[in-house]
C-alpha cells in the first residue's frame, strides 16, 4: 500500500529534470490517474501494490502528454549565424508518451492476467457415459 505523499515523491523524481513542471502539475496528474482507477487522493493508501506501478505510469503518461501539448507551439528560426529549432520537442514527448503507453498496456495485461486467473480444475469425461 502506498500513501499519496509516497506516490507524489515517486512521480516528482521522474519529472525532476523537466523544466516547467511544478508540484501542482504533478498533483493534478496523479489525482487524475487515481480517479481513473476508482480511487481518490484520500483513498490512495487503499491501492494494492500490484496497481501502484500502473497508477504511476498512467500519471506519467498524462504528464508527458500535457508537456507535449504545452510545447507544441515551439518554433524554428534562423538568424545570421544562429539557428534555433525547437519544433521536434513536442514530437519527442509524444514518442515518449507512446512508449509509456505501450509499457502501461504490457504491465496491465500481466496484472489483469494474474487477477483473472480461475481454477484450472477439470474432470475427465467418463467412458461409460455419453
Amino acid at each position: 500500500m502506498a500513501f499519496l505523499n509516497e506516490l507524489t515523491d515517486r512521480l516528482k523524481a521522474r519529472f525532476r529534470n523537466v523544466p516547467g513542471v511544478e508540484d501542482a502539475d504533478i498533483d493534478a496528474w496523479l489525482t487524475e490517474a487515481l480517479y481513473t482507477y476508482g480511487y481518490s487522493p484520500l483513498t490512495a493508501a487503499d491501492i494494492p501494490d500490484t496497481e501502484t506501478p500502473l497508477v504511476l505510469l498512467l500519471a506519467q503518461i498524462q504528464g508527458v502528454r500535457a508537456i507535449a501539448f504545452s510545447v507544441a507551439h515551439y518554433f524554428k528560426y534562423t538568424d545570421a549565424e544562429e539557428t534555433v529549432d525547437k519544433t521536434m520537442v513536442s514530437e519527442q514527448y509524444r514518442k515518449l508518451a507512446t512508449d509509456l503507453t505501450a509499457q502501461y498496456n504490457s504491465e496491465r495485461e500481466i496484472i489483469d492476467g494474474i487477477r483473472k486467473k480461475t481454477s484450472s480444475f477439470r474432470t475427465m469425461r467418463r467412458l461409460d457415459r455419453p
